[in-house]
């Protein structure tokens, strides 16, 4: 009541406190204009971003589509396709082998885009399917090949083999496709020059999944949906659960849609191709976009409650200090005196972080910070533990929250079973300290008190589920001084359980001897490098574990001795980024930050063994691109010089700089054939469409294929296709 009773009697509160409500005023004035141009700029940034992520979209759509028609247009304009058209019997007279080698000859036609499982060609006439790998008759290709869910024979033999031949696409739908469930794009396109006249069609099948990809991209969040759709409207892929939105709706809006009803809520940002007129809709919930402006409307909300509490509290003070009246100066003392019993908390706490870090050596300061917190002065008893709690699972959100109301829940078991003697400091947000302070008593029963301290704050948590809780426990002491001491030794115990992967409770007199050397010779180093630069992934895990298990299972090792076998495992790091030419990307700066600032040892070894496996996996794909490389100059050689009947394994070999033993291994690899078998069937190739398409003779094209006589190229010619050369034109020239 004095409190008030000053306030009333001079006015100095109320003048001084105006100019403060004046500041917030001002500062919320200020934050509300800034939220609102946030707002405005956020949402422009927004659809920006879509609008860009949309054009990527449908960028990379149009090349693959393009890629495609490019590819289809080759097929169906392929004569030899092209021919079996009128073809009504298959399987009668020369069909067959007609047939076979049109499927042989769709090997011609190199599919490198992913998009494409497979590409078939339809015959009406004939009800014939054929493709690079097989050839059925369409009732057996629907049943052991190719089935939509949705489409029954009748139906998928209606679209494709009885009604008009056009170019169309048929939306994405599930199937089971060589055995495997699939979802698939259909893409037709009739076989000829002429769509009327066609009696067949080429049919690509589009992989639905590498579509989707690029539309996860887009719809981040959990109501976000994005749909493509043909220039009718029809939905060809689509992910989430999207709206349809009629063509007539999008050509007449804005390429960004606000939220609405029509909208369900959502903003909606489309565009259109210029090339084939697909629609390319993608919604966003607004919350998504807003999470910016939030977090600025919170921070102003708090800088205005802040100046508020901070120009109260000056108000009154400078109203206290200048009032004339000798009780106000009175009732300045009480206050003083109630606002030092309500620091002593934090100065308790202070004290108690100093003393763990051994900051306080002088005893002098020691005994007067300890009667100035109301502590016994002389103490004859002292230990520390660190309580480590691990939520399992769940949010951020609600780890935080668990581990606040499980620290309230530790911190009272001191209350519960009546010890007045630990003090706790949060030296983390998942760590407890407990110090143990006893004055003249007996040690046995100070260590029964810290066992049942322990008892029940693990009965306590062994009823909370997904939650465990490690405690370690340092030295024992007769001074004050030596609380560092202990702590540094709780913190081993607490490594040590790290470690081992270990829960309970650990005391350090338990623990093994310590190892004062650790486990990195240099031939390790030198594997673990050789094997990461040679991309060895397997190998690097090997090597990485036996140097864990070593140092942090087998040998007890301080943490300065791991630390240091970090620091020249870092430097193997570095050594590998000048040597490879690697960029920033590895973060090894990071890491010998990490390595300061953390005491956790096994989560900077854990982030060791990311970099060295990130180091390994992009070396593997350095070389996997050379091999690439390696064989098509290779394959290109040979196709500009397999007529020489010289050509073999050392010419080409010293053509790429390689020896011959190694081309031939490599080669066996990469083909899954041996280098003869490969050249004698590129040159029967050649051979045979000589012999289909021109009128030279025999001889001539033994000459052009590579062969040194007659006699051997129309053996081997028998030997593979059955007739001789002169036979085989004769079928063809029938």
């Amino acid at each position: 009541m004095k409190h008030y009773r000053i306030i009333g009697e001079n006015n100095w509160f109320i003048r001084l406190l105006i100019p403060y409500v004046l500041i917030v005023i001002l500062a919320l004035s200020t934050g509300g204009m800034i939220y609102q141009q946030t707002l405005s700029l956020v949402g422009e940034e927004a659809r920006n971003n879509n609008m860009h992520m949309l054009e990527q979209v449908r960028s990379t759509l149009d090349g693959r589509l393009a890629e495609i028609d490019t590819m289809v247009t080759q097929v169906a304009n392929d004569p030899k396709l092209v021919q079996l058209q009128k073809i009504k019997e298959p399987f009668e007279h020369t069909n067959t082998f007609k047939l076979l080698a049109a499927r042989k000859s769709l090997y011609n036609f190199s599919v490198s885009n992913t998009f494409i499982l497979d590409y078939l060609v339809v015959y009406r006439n004939s009800d014939v399917v054929i493709a690079p790998s097989l050839l059925y008759k369409s009732d057996a290709f629907y049943e052991l090949i190719l089935n939509y869910d949705k489409l029954s024979y009748e139906q998928w033999h209606r679209v494709f083999f009885e009604e008009n031949c056009c170019k169309r696409f048929l939306p994405a739908m599930q199937a089971i496709y060589k055995n495997k469930s699939r979802s698939i794009v259909t893409y037709s396109y009739p076989l000829g020059s002429s769509p009327i006249a066609a009696q067949g069609s080429v049919v690509v099948l589009i992989d639905n999944e590498q579509v989707n990809q690029l539309l996860k991209g887009l719809a981040a969040d959990h109501n976000g949906w994005a749909y493509i759709a043909d220039e009718n409207g029809n939905v060809i892929s689509s992910i989430g659960d999207y709206i349809e939105f009629d063509p007539n709706f999008l050509d007449n809006s804005s390429d960004f849609i606000p939220p609405s009803a029509q909208t369900n809520g959502n903003m909606i940002t489309h565009i259109r191709s210029d090339e084939n007129g697909w629609y390319y809709v993608l919604a966003q919930s607004p919350h998504i976009v807003l999470e910016k402006v939030d977090y600025i409307k919170r921070i102003t909300i708090s800088m205005a409650i802040v100046f508020l509490i901070m120009g109260m509290i000056l108000a009154y003070l400078f109203t206290v200090r200048n009032s004339r009246k000798v009780s106000n100066v009175l009732e300045n003392n009480l206050t003083l005196q109630e606002e030092i019993k309500n620091q002593e908390p934090f100065l308790l706490s202070s004290f108690i972080e100093r003393l763990l870090n051994g900051d306080i050596v002088s005893g002098s300061m020691m005994e007067s910070m300890m009667k100035h917190l109301h502590l016994p002065p002389h103490i004859s008893f002292v230990a520390t533990a660190i309580v480590h709690i691990h939520p399992m699972n769940g949010s951020e959100e609600h780890r935080l929250k668990d581990l606040d109301r499980l620290r309230v829940l530790l911190k009272g078991v001191h209350r519960s079973c009546k010890i007045a003697s630990v003090h706790f400091y949060d030296a983390a947000e998942d760590t407890l300290v407990l110090l143990f302070m006893e004055h003249h008593a007996d040690p046995n029963e100070c260590v029964f008190k810290m066992e049942r301290t322990f008892e029940m704050m693990t009965n306590l948590t062994a009823s909370e589920p997904n939650v465990s809780v490690n405690i370690a426990v340092g030295g024992i002491y007769a001074m004050l001084i030596d609380v560092s001491r202990s702590y540094g030794e709780a913190k081993q115990a607490l490594n040590y359980l790290n470690r081992q992967q270990q829960q309970g409770i650990k005391w350090f007199h338990e623990l093994p001897d310590l190892s004062d050397t650790h486990y990195y010779p240099n031939e390790i180093e030198n594997q673990l490098m050789n094997n990461a630069k040679a991309g060895n992934f397997d190998e690097v895990e090997m090597l990485l574990d036996n140097i864990y298990d070593e140092n942090f299972r087998k040998r007890n090792v301080s943490p300065s001795i791991q630390k240091l076998l970090l620091y020249e495992m870092a430097g193997s790091l570095l050594k590998l980024k000048e040597q490879l030419s690697l960029e920033d990307e590895m973060h090894v700066h990071t890491l010998l930050h990490q390595m300061i600032d953390m005491d956790n040892t096994v989560e900077v070894f854990r982030f060791m063994r990311q970099r060295y496996t990130w180091i390994s996996k992009q070396l593997l794909l350095r070389k996997k691109s050379r091999n690439v490389q390696l064989m098509e100059n290779i394959q290109q050689y040979i196709q500009y010089h397999y007529g020489n009947p010289n050509l073999n394994l050392d010419t080409i070999a010293d053509h790429v700089g390689i020896s011959r033993v190694y081309l031939s291994k490599f080669f066996k690899e990469q083909t899954n054939t041996n280098f003869s078998d490969y050249l004698e069937s590129l040159r029967m190739e050649k051979a045979c469409a000589m012999l289909r398409e021109t009128e030279i003779t025999v001889s001539e094209i033994t000459r052009q294929s590579g062969y040194s006589s007659t006699n051997t190229f129309s053996r081997a010619f028998k030997r593979i296709h059955g007739i001789n050369p002169t036979m085989y034109r004769d079928n063809f020239s029938e």
